[in-house]
């Protein structure tokens, strides 16, 4: 007898991309279910680390930023990370988001707000990342 997934394998997100996939995908990021948001994000991120171009989903994903579930936000802000090059305009759009985690009173969500905006390489961005930094060097969270 073959042994029951566990539910914990994420190797169902790197499945070939279908044509027509993007289109699934911005559908699944925009419900309002969150199981089939995160899952959709997870997507996103696999089809990103295999090396196909998601970049044009971009404003779908960020708007996914804006929830307290920490796992959407951890997945948000790796994808993130990885275009914000490419799309410098469109990740200054994301500064409020930072700088509203950046304040939030659970402490993993300011630290992770904090580490995202200094591993984005857009200049502009660095300008919003001194006040949250200062604020949490004298963190004692």
């Amino acid at each position: 007898m073959a042994p029951k997934d566990q539910g914990g394998s994420d190797s169902r997100f790197f499945t070939t991309q279908k044509k027509g996939e993007l289109h699934e995908l911005r559908t699944e990021l925009h419900s309002t279910d969150r199981t089939t948001k995160v899952d959709a994000v997870k997507k996103v991120i696999a089809s990103m680390t295999v090396g196909k171009d998601v970049s044009g989903l971009f404003t779908d994903v960020l708007n996914c930023a804006q929830t307290g579930n920490i796992e959407l936000k951890k997945l948000v802000y790796l994808y993130l990370i990885n275009y914000a090059k490419s799309q410098p305009e469109l990740t200054l759009l994301a500064v409020n988001t930072f700088v509203k985690d950046a304040n939030d009173r659970n402490p993993l969500i300011r630290a992770l707000a904090v580490r995202t905006m200094g591993c984005i390489r857009v200049d502009r961005i660095t300008e919003y990342l001194c006040e949250p930094l200062g604020r949490a060097l004298r963190d004692d969270d």
